[in-house]
């Protein structure tokens, strides 16, 4: 019996310089989290294949760095603002092959610059500088995932300001919930409490029942949380 490839190449052609290649996908049979914390983050055995290590893929051309959530628009001068951070600088190297730790930071690295300076959608660089929070929590890299969570936690608050959540993987009441359980995270209970808050009385709360659950069991955490930082009188 043959055994299977834990990994399937993918062929893409890079948004920004049109160059194509390959990089490496984990098929889903092999990156089955064994438990998922409360801000989606999922955890691998030792061993497994950690599907997030290949959400970002590197164009070996230019250095690029982007997920499937890009778009292909560029707005007006942001390829000149690329080429002038990233491909004059670039020194040609492969990212499309299974990738190590340290590989795997990067790539979110050249994806969260990438992405900042074609003026990518705030709800996609949320999710990069989440994602990169998880990779660090999984290395018990406690200052770094406190870092990342931080920027996340500001590229989600101006997702929800300018509305530009629309048209990507997340809703609203999504954007909502992560301001509130990052804040928590973050040890911001009573921004947390005002969060978890807004998705429990949000007007399409009965279309995203799951997220309207986890929120009502947050709020009440965090409001444990809060009223054990309330000095007594």
């Amino acid at each position: 019996m043959t055994s299977i490839n834990p990994f399937y190449e993918k062929k893409l052609t890079c948004l920004f310089c049109g160059s194509s290649f390959n990089t490496q996908k984990v098929r889903s049979r092999f990156a089955v989290p064994y438990k998922t914390d409360s801000d989606f983050c999922p955890h691998f055995r030792e061993g497994n294949y950690n599907p997030h290590f290949y959400y970002v893929s590197v164009c070996p051309e230019c250095g690029f760095a982007f997920s499937e959530e890009f778009s292909d628009q560029f707005p007006l001068g942001t390829k000149e603002i690329i080429n002038s951070h990233i491909a004059k600088h670039w020194t040609k190297r492969n990212f499309g092959e299974a990738r190590d730790f340290q590989q795997a930071l990067e790539s979110y690295k050249l994806a969260i610059l990438s992405g900042t300076l074609k003026r990518e959608k705030n709800a996609v660089l949320a999710g990069l500088s989440l994602r990169l929070a998880w990779l660090y929590r999984t290395a018990d890299d406690k200052e770094q995932e406190k870092r990342f969570l931080g920027l996340a936690l500001k590229a989600y608050e101006d997702s929800f300001l300018h509305s530009d959540f629309v048209n990507t993987s997340m809703s609203e009441i999504k954007v909502l919930f992560m301001i509130g359980e990052i804040s928590r995270r973050l040890e911001q209970y009573k921004k947390a409490v005002l969060y978890f808050g807004k998705v429990i009385q949000h007007k399409n709360a009965d279309e995203e029942p799951k997220v309207v659950r986890f929120a009502r069991e947050q709020w009440r955490e965090t409001t444990d949380e809060l009223r054990k930082e309330t000095p007594k009188t």
